[in-house]
């Protein structure tokens, strides 16, 4: 028998082999699974590849637009406006002599015209601010790595505008952009919608949320500071202008669309009979102040003027309104004159026809008779614009007749009207 060398190093080499898979197929089996990371957990990585296609840029630009002045029901209202901040600021946008024929134009590109929505592939937020100055590189900002974010959706929306958790900044904030955007929450009934995290998250915008499609739970993310949020496909619609007719009256047939009000035909004014007082009470505002001190004689005028002209009248307080937010927009749809001291309850006004009579009884204090009371923590010399006449804008933009009652308040900041100066406003619309 011949020793064969060759055939015993194969042996050898053979059975080393085997000896080493079977300590690996051991090791295997036997060895305990990974523990995902904390960040791990909160990763929601998409299930498809990252797309690695050009950012889209959807553009329009929008037509300039003049926004009137008031209706004025005697000269005091009328020299108040003429001396407030808001005309000085603004009257040197009109022509010579055509602020009153025309009304203060508005034609910024940029911040009155262009509306803008961004898709990018693999696009990363920041907690940018989310209006018409959103920058350029945090639109097409993007992320290569899991490391850059603290959670990762397929699809995300943005609509992070300050305080749009409430219902009057969701109507002035979230409003016109979801206005040339809405479609995309049906396009992609996955993606996320970011807003802002807040003290709160009002019923009535849940519930327009809801009629959209988008529910709380299940799409709606409460957007804060820490987070890096990424996304297979970021959709970004905040560089849009925050007022422009175009978009406050889509918005106000997205409203009317989701509550099914477009089958019904709208009517002219004389035709609407809803009177409706928004009611101010101490139980029912967010801040102090702004209190009709008068106000059961000023109701009874109210109520003698709808028994006189066969109108409804409805005393609103939106802290008792238990209903669905569809029955209020429905609600307004069918009033003829709106009247309340400033306050964020007379933003309902949104869901108003055109031509629906607003009035706005503006609080104002002695020392700073210039600016609204909501203002009087400017300057007047400063001469800027303040939130104060939101509300006279949103009317103007709703193709609405606003009518502006100014009254000074007291030292707690509450007021009584005069009552004759209400008749004679009355007597006119």
């Amino acid at each position: 028998m011949y020793f064969r060398p060759l055939r015993l190093f194969k042996f050898i080499i053979t059975f080393i082999s085997i000896i080493v898979l079977t300590y690996e197929l051991r090791r295997l089996l036997h060895s305990p699974s990974p523990i995902p990371s904390e960040d791990q957990h909160t990763q929601q990585i998409p299930q498809q590849p990252i797309p690695t296609t050009d950012i889209q840029h959807v553009s329009h630009t929008l037509q300039p637009f003049y926004i009137s002045l008031p209706h004025f029901s005697d000269d005091e209202a009328k020299i108040w406006f003429y001396n407030s901040s808001y005309y000085k600021f603004h009257s040197k946008l009109c022509a010579d002599g055509t602020c009153e024929s025309q009304g203060v134009l508005f034609n910024n590109t940029k911040e009155h015209l262009s509306v803008n929505t961004f898709l990018v592939p693999n696009g990363l937020y920041l907690n940018d601010e989310c209006g018409y100055n959103y920058g350029d590189a945090a639109l097409k900002r993007t992320f290569h790595s899991t490391d850059e974010t603290t959670v990762i959706y397929d699809k995300a929306i943005i609509f992070t505008v300050p305080d749009g958790w409430s219902f009057q900044h969701f109507l002035d904030g979230v409003g016109p952009k979801l206005a040339h955007s809405h479609h995309y929450l049906r396009k992609y009934p996955d993606a996320k919608v970011l807003i802002l995290k807040g003290a709160r998250f009002d019923r009535s915008v849940q519930e327009i949320w809801s009629m959209l499609g988008v529910e709380n739970e299940q799409r709606i993310v409460h957007y804060s500071s820490n987070m890096r949020v990424g996304a297979r496909l970021l959709i970004n619609p905040c560089r849009t202008p925050g007022i422009h007719p175009r978009l406050w009256q889509d918005a106000r047939l997205m409203y009317w669309s989701i509550s099914g009000l477009l089958k019904t035909n709208s009517s002219a004014p004389s035709a609407r009979k809803n009177f409706i007082y928004i009611q101010r009470t101490s139980t029912n505002a967010m801040n102090s102040g702004r209190l009709i001190l008068n106000e059961q004689a000023f109701v009874e005028v109210l109520r003698s003027y709808c028994a006189k002209h066969s109108l409804n009248y409805v005393q609103y307080d939106h802290s008792k309104d238990t209903g669905h937010i569809r029955s209020r927009i429905e609600l307004f749809y069918n009033a003829r004159v709106i009247i309340g001291v400033h306050s964020g309850a007379l933003s309902n006004m949104n869901f108003a026809q055109s031509g629906t009579t607003v009035i706005e009884v503006m609080p104002y204090r002695s020392s700073s008779s210039s600016l609204p009371m909501t203002c009087s923590m400017y300057r007047v010399e400063d001469m800027k614009a303040c939130a104060g006449y939101i509300l006279y804008t949103q009317a103007q933009l709703l193709n609405q007749s606003y009518w502006m009652l100014p009254f000074v308040v007291n030292g707690e900041g509450n007021l009584n009207v005069d009552l004759n100066r209400v008749q004679k406003l009355l007597n006119q619309i």
